[in-house]
C-alpha cells in the first residue's frame, strides 16, 4: 500500500505486489486521477495523461532455478495427486463388489427366488438403519 498525501487528503493505493508492474500501474491510475481531477474547468480530461512504462530486470540465475525447482515440485504434487484419484477413489467402490462376490449373498437370494426389486431396497434400508 502506498500512500500519497495531498492537500487534506489521503489518496491511498491497493496493489498486487507479485506482479511486477502491480505498484507502478496503479500508481500510474492514482497520479492520473489526481491530475485529471485537478483541471481547470472546462479541459478535457481525456486530453491529459501521464504515461508510464516499466522495465523489470531479468531473472538472475539462482530465481530461474528457484522458479523451476518450485514448479517441478508443484507438477510432482498434482501427478501424485491425480494418480490417487484415478485409482483408490475408484477402488473404493469397487470393494463393495468384490465383498457381494466373496460372501455370495446376493447368488443366494437370487437363487432362493427373491425378487430384485426387493434385495436391493433391502439392501438400501439395511445400508441406511445399520451401517
Amino acid at each position: 500500500m502506498i500512500s500519497v498525501p495531498l492537500l487534506f487528503l489521503l489518496l491511498q493505493v491497493w496493489f498486487y505486489n507479485q506482479a511486477w508492474h502491480g505498484m507502478v500501474s496503479f500508481l500510474s491510475v492514482a497520479n492520473n486521477g489526481i491530475l485529471r481531477g485537478n483541471l481547470p474547468v472546462g479541459e478535457d480530461p481525456q486530453h491529459h495523461g501521464i504515461s508510464v512504462s516499466n522495465h523489470p530486470l531479468n531473472l538472475t540465475k539462482e530465481q530461474l532455478s528457484y522458479m523451476a525447482m518450485a514448479t517441478t515440485s508443484t507438477d510432482v504434487v498434482v501427478s501424485i495427486c491425480v494418480i490417487f484419484a484415478m485409482s483408490f477413489i475408484p477402488a473404493s467402490f469397487v470393494l463393495f463388489l468384490i465383498q457381494e462376490r466373496v460372501s455370495k449373498a446376493k447368488h443366494l437370494q437370487f437363487v432362493s427366488g427373491v425378487n430384485p426389486t426387493i434385495y436391493w431396497l433391502t439392501n438400501f434400508v439395511w445400508d441406511m438403519g445399520y451401517e
